[in-house]
Formats: C-alpha cells, structure tokens, sequence
C-alpha cells in the first residue's frame, strides 16, 4: 500500500508528540516495512523496533528479573550462612561456657579470642587418651602418634 509522503511525516510529528492512534502508529509501521523516502530513513530504524514489540526491552526486563532472582538467592544464602555461624558460636559458646586463659597474669575469658587454643587443647587431649588407651591394649602406638609432653 502506497502511503502519502506528506501524511507520514506529519504522522511523524503527531508520533513524537505522543498523540497517534494505535491505527496511526501501524500504518507508519506499516510504511517503514517498506520503500522509505530517503529523508524518512533516519526514523525507519527505530519504527521497525516499534514494530518489532521492543525487543530491547523485553531483553532488559529479562535481565533484570534474572538480577532480580540472583540478589534473592545471594541474599538467602548469606542469610543461610550467617545463621548457621550464629548457631555455631552458639553450640561453642555452649561447649566452652566458663573457659578462661590466663596469659602473662591477665584473665582472658573472650571465647573468640581463646577457641583456637581450647581447641588446640582439647585435639592434644584426645590424642593422649588415644595413646593411654593403646597402651592400655597393649599395643605400642606409632612414633607419631606419641603425646608431646
């Protein structure tokens, strides 16, 4: 269908200016499928994009959806990890109530601070009942299984 040159481009303006009907906007569709005036080319690019449902768009809102989704499940997990750390300070805190190392004549009864030698203690404790037990069995443990004393 041959469309007027004079009424597309001033179904341009009435476009730009937002006040086109849908029939409107479909017949300029419809014209920049096709042969285009070529003072008119500059607009076919954008028309076809119409025309095409704005696929840039649709492609954008995926995106952000998807970024959406991931930021959900960053979030559940570090939630997921912050309480599983919670519990097990909790659990340790439990274990460990009370404990206390005196160090250079000061008291130290922070349980972040003093964990790794309680349980650098309690490691070097079991190896040595491993050891009582073994020879108690009467059996001869390995060299490097023997307690550092």
């Amino acid at each position: 269908m041959k469309h007027d040159e004079q009424e597309i481009r001033q179904l341009i303006k009435r476009f730009i200016d937002g006040a086109t009907s849908n029939a409107e906007e479909q017949t300029l569709y419809d014209y920049f499928r096709g042969d285009v005036a070529d003072d008119l080319k500059v607009y076919q690019e954008m028309f076809q994009w119409y025309a095409d449902g704005m696929p840039e768009q649709r492609r954008s809102h995926r995106m952000w959806k998807r970024l959406a989704v991931a930021a959900a499940l960053v979030g559940v997990l570090a939630g997921g990890f912050a309480y599983y750390e919670q519990q097990r300070m909790h659990d340790l805190l439990l274990r460990y109530e009370g404990s206390y190392i005196v160090r250079n004549g000061e008291k130290i009864t922070d349980l972040k601070r003093i964990l790794p030698e309680l349980q650098r203690t309690e490691a070097e404790a079991e190896r040595k009942m491993l050891h009582i037990e073994q020879l108690q069995e009467g059996k001869q443990p390995a060299v490097e299984e023997l307690p550092i004393i």
